[in-house]
Order: structure tokens, then sequence, then C-alpha cells
């Protein structure tokens, strides 16, 4: 039987650093790390190719674009794809490759380290075992791998900045877990059901508001007026939004946002459960003038989808 052959796109990152006068910097290239992890090559065939060496705190949506093309310019010809990405900004990549790259019908898994690779303790082996046992194992779809746990791509978040099991699954259950050598899937991962579609164009007219005590609305129609035609609020709670009881009353800047074609997403600051904005009467208002639930999606996820819906 032929060996699967895996397509590993490098874009910096942790895993690829090495230390310098002002801190830690991108320097290894793909090649390098997967050299450090010779039985990768035991089950499959692995091509590597060196797409950015970049920190991920400087990844931007064009940096998507580039991912989300090679990968497919190149899907016929590879059963699966590897992704070294930096951890800070990886669950908006992973976000973005899951709703870019529709009806995946290959594995594409995103993973990196808290650790640089080759240094004393590091993660970077046992993430990329996590993620090459994820690409050979036969459920199409985006995918982040990391400490072990197999994460959709559109339900990622880093929740810790130190340890390694650093990124949890947001509103849905892991996908999967890779321990002691073994992968084993946890949920019935559905096959994509219609045919593979690039979503490449990308509307970047998007920001996030967080509202805090003392906000004042009027930095919600600064944003308007700067040109943003979306912004996420990320609201308290089931999905609160300071209303006509407070001195801090949003509606009239919900009013003025529509007004100007701008649309309004409401998320919660909570991490798990999402949003019910028919729950209390200021959701219920904010709704009737525009804004939109986001339901349990995160932000890492509402962002890229809404520059995908605003570009199309």
């Amino acid at each position: 039987m032929a060996k699967k052959r895996i397509c590993v796109l490098a874009t910096g990152g942790t895993i690829a650093s090495r230390p310098t006068a002002n801190g830690l910097m991108p320097a290894l290239t793909g090649a390098d790390i997967l050299a450090m992890v010779p039985t990768l090559g035991e089950r499959c065939d692995i091509d590597c190719v060196q797409l950015l060496q970049l920190d991920s705190t400087n990844l931007q949506p064009e940096h998507w674009q580039v991912m989300a093309r090679a990968v497919a310019a190149r899907r016929e010809q590879y059963d699966a794809f590897v992704i070294t990405h930096g951890t800070d900004t990886m669950a908006y990549s992973a976000a973005a490759l899951y709703y870019m790259l529709e009806n995946m019908d290959k594995p594409v898994v995103l993973t990196g380290s808290q650790l640089p690779a080759g240094v004393p303790g590091t993660d970077a082996e046992q993430n990329l075992l996590t993620a090459f046992a994820a690409a050979l194992g036969g459920h199409a779809g985006v995918y982040l791998a990391f400490g072990g746990r197999i994460i959709y791509g559109n339900a990622a978040r880093k929740l810790c900045t130190r340890q390694l099991t650093a990124f949890g699954s947001i509103n849905r259950p892991l996908a999967g877990t890779y321990a002691g050598g073994r992968l084993n899937w946890l949920a019935n991962v559905p096959a994509p059901t219609g045919t593979f579609q690039l979503h490449d164009q990308l509307d970047t007219r998007v920001g996030v508001l967080k509202i805090v005590p003392g906000l004042s609305p009027r930095l919600l129609e600064y944003m308007v007026d700067a040109g943003y035609r979306a912004i996420i609020l990320e609201g308290y709670g089931l999905g609160g939004i300071p209303d006509q009881e407070s001195p801090a009353n949003f509606l009239p800047a919900f009013t003025y946002a529509q007004e100007h074609g701008c649309r309004l997403v409401c998320t919660t600051q909570c991490t798990y459960d999402g949003v019910d904005m028919d729950s209390y009467e200021m959701g219920v208002r904010a709704q009737q003038l525009g804004v939109e639930p986001g339901g349990d999606l995160t932000t890492e996820a509402l962002l890229p989808q809404l520059m995908l819906e605003l570009a199309e």
C-alpha cells in the first residue's frame, strides 16, 4: 500500500523560533523542524513548503488568503495538509480556513508549540505527532491539533499563555484526542457533502468592540465613521449591552450604525455557552435596532466569517 502524501505548509511562529538579543524570533524552516522528528516520515511521504516566516502576531487576513490558496492549489496532489503556525493567532487562522475552504475533502491540520522546537521540554514534537496522526486519520476538514486535543477549526481558542495545553474547544465537543501514540476520534465527523470551493475574497473592514463599564457609545459611532462595515460587539453574559436605563445608552448608537449600513453582531465575553439575546429586554431592544446574535460562535470564528460574507 502506497504511503499517503502530506504537504507541510510552514508559516513561522514559536515552533520555528530561536533566541535573539530582542527575544524569540522565527528562524527555523519547516524542513529544519521536520528533521527534528524523523519518525514523521515513517508512515507518509512529506513535502514541505515555506509559505511565511512570521511571528503569528504579525499575521493578517491577507496571510489567511496565502494559506487558503496554497491548500487549494495543491489539494489534488496530497492526501492531507499540516500547517505549522504561531499560537497567538492560530485560532483565527484555523477559523478562517474552516470557512474559506468550503467542503474541504482532505484533512487540514494546524499546529504549533508553546516552546520552540528543539529546546528542552518543548511540546513541538508531541504536537507535530498529534497533527500528523489527525492528518493521516482520514477525516476531512480543518482542525487545530494541540496538547493532545484535536479541535474543529471554528471552535478553537487560546486559553493559556504558558501551559502546554494552551487551546480549548469552545461550545463544540473535541473532534478527537491523541495520547500514547493512539488517535481517538471522539465524534462522528461528518464527511463533506458538496463540491469543494475556495472562498478567498475578504473584506477586512470588520472590527471588534468590547463593552466595559464606562465605555462611551460614541466609540461605536466613531468606528462606523471610520468605515467599518461590520462590528462584533463583545457584550456581557447572554449578550447584554447597556440600554436606556444606563447613562451609557448604546441604543442610539445602534440606530446610527444601522442608518450607515454597518452590521452589528453580538457575542459574549464569557468563554462558554454563547449568547441568547431573547432572554433580557436589553437584548430584545438591541435586536429590534438591527443587532444580530452571534449564537455560540467565538470572536475568532465570527471575524473571518463576517469578512467573507461582506466580500461575497
